[in-house]
């Protein structure tokens, strides 16, 4: 009986031997096994950082382009505060995985940092780049809808403002620039428009009228031919007529007028005017 026991108890201590072994290789296959997802983990958190930077450093060369095109267009910067704030603050994080170095766990820290920022720069940017593109369409919209060519080649032989008419010798108030040369000479639509009417008058003959965007008008008399007709969308700098010598008139040349919000304007505010020159005002 006693062998029996003896026998019994040196097997139970042959079994706890066993598990104890088993137990801590397991342990140990564990932990093997953990350093390295740690150390996979490490490499790809290292990786994402430095894939962030990169996207970091592009938008900040998106940044500096769009301050050059603001600053081409004569369209106000973004202030360098703004930008900042529009960074906000770092991203929380949860939980920090215990089983992970504390080196490793600085990086997971860092790089969701990153991702928040890179996040919120991205959605400033993305406004910031949508309300340029919006500005620089209006912008561009402008400049093409509003009279700013010469409408015709030759001389000045008439301004704008009071005069002695030639013909009744009486002093009117002449409502457009007169250009002389000869008959045939190309007449130009000066801003995008819409051909609004073509008429036969007494005094001012064949007569253009082209609607424009933001308000304008243009009026070109004395044509010999038109050669576009009402309902027509029409380019700036496009060949819309001929000059002539139809109407009351003394010789051939061109009469043009610059209307907006149906008052008259001296035209030749309006000749070669610039891009930057061109502001949208309600007058």
């Amino acid at each position: 009986l006693i062998l029996g026991t003896c026998i019994l108890f040196f097997l139970l201590i042959i079994i706890s031997s066993i598990f104890y072994v088993g137990y801590n290789q397991n342990k140990i296959i564990t932990a093997h096994s953990i350093l390295r997802e740690n150390k996979l983990l490490k490499g790809k958190l290292e990786d994402l950082s430095v894939e962030i930077d990169s996207i970091l450093v592009k938008l900040k060369m998106m940044e500096e382009w769009e301050d050059e095109i603001r600053f081409e267009k004569n369209l106000k910067n973004i202030n360098k505060e703004i930008r900042e704030m529009g960074i906000g603050g770092l991203p929380q994080i949860d939980t920090l995985f215990t089983e992970f170095s504390q080196e490793t766990n600085i990086l997971f820290y860092q790089a969701n940092s990153k991702l928040g920022n890179l996040k919120s720069k991205l959605e400033f940017d993305f406004n910031t780049h949508s309300d340029l593109l919006d500005q620089v369409k209006l912008k561009e919209s402008l400049f093409r809808n509003t009279p700013s060519i010469y409408p015709t080649y030759g001389r000045i032989s008439d301004g704008y403002g009071w005069r002695i008419h030639p013909i009744s010798k009486k002093r009117t108030f002449h409502y457009g620039l007169d250009f002389g040369n000869k008959i045939g000479t190309p007449i130009y639509a000066t801003a995008d428009g819409v051909v609004k009417s073509i008429q036969k008058k007494k005094l001012i003959g064949n007569y253009i009228v082209i609607t424009h965007k933001f308000g304008y008008q243009t009026g070109y008399g004395h044509l010999h031919k038109a050669l576009v007709k009402v309902g027509d969308q029409v380019k700036r700098g496009q060949i819309i007529a001929l000059m002539g010598n139809s109407g009351r008139s003394t010789g051939a040349h061109l009469h043009y007028e610059v209307q907006r919000y149906n008052k008259y304007r001296n035209p030749y505010d309006y000749l070669n005017k610039l891009e930057d020159d061109i502001i949208l005002t309600s007058e």
